[in-house]
Parts: C-alpha cells; sequence; structure tokens
C-alpha cells in the first residue's frame, strides 16, 4: 500500500479517507438541497390542506345552523299556524277544543277514535 506515514491509525490509507470525505460533502449538499425541497413542498401541502380543513369546518357549521334551524321551524311552525292563523278564526266563531273533538264525534268510523284518545290520556 504504500509507506507507514500514508496509514492512518486504524490502518487504512489517507486518500482513501480523503475522497470518501469529499464524496461524503458533495452527497451532504445534494441531501441538503432535497431536505429544503421537501421541507418546502411539505409546507405547500400543509397550507393547502389547512386552506381545505378551514372550508370543510366552515360548511360544518353552516350545515348545523341550517339544520337546527329546519328543526326549530318545522316544530313551530304548527304552533305559529294556530296561534297566528287558526285561533283568531276559532274565537270567532265561538269553537273551542270540546266543540271540536264533539264534532270530531259526529264522523262516521271517528267514534272509535274518540273511545281510543280517552283511554291514551290516563
Amino acid at each position: 500500500m504504500g509507506h507507514q506515514s500514508d496509514l492512518t491509525p486504524d490502518g487504512k490509507s489517507e486518500s482513501v479517507i480523503f475522497c470518501y470525505n469529499r464524496t461524503m460533502e458533495s452527497d451532504r449538499e445534494g441531501t441538503h438541497e432535497e431536505i429544503l425541497r421537501l421541507l418546502r413542498e411539505n409546507k405547500d401541502l400543509a397550507e393547502q390542506n389547512h386552506v381545505l380543513l378551514k372550508k370543510l369546518y366552515r360548511n360544518d357549521m353552516i350545515g348545523i345552523s341550517v339544520r337546527i334551524i329546519w328543526y326549530a321551524v318545522l316544530i313551530g311552525l304548527p304552533f305559529a299556524v294556530y296561534f297566528y292563523l287558526l285561533e283568531p278564526y276559532f274565537e270567532a266563531f265561538g269553537a273551542n277544543y270540546e266543540l271540536f273533538r264533539q264534532g270530531m264525534a259526529e264522523i262516521p268510523g271517528l267514534k272509535g277514535l274518540e273511545n281510543f284518545l280517552p283511554s291514551i290520556g290516563g
């Protein structure tokens, strides 16, 4: 291999180590650039993901709000129709719930329903 002075304490040649170090430095620069490129790409993907998550969250909140309003309308509309539209007419004609039940009892076929309703109520 050469003289004793060309060898390192572990028995390898210095020229091999020098060549290896130069190769590693150039590989490190390429790897460093690759890591930076990958970090930039990762950052871009994270920003796109954040934008999409914000849109999903906003759409979910809008959907929940619409659903709450829809159920409030479904539950409240019959009461509003009765109190604001039908009750004034019932009071104008002197009708009430008992009179309504008596009228329902006269309809053929609903007598069984009339007998069934009090048994449910207690």
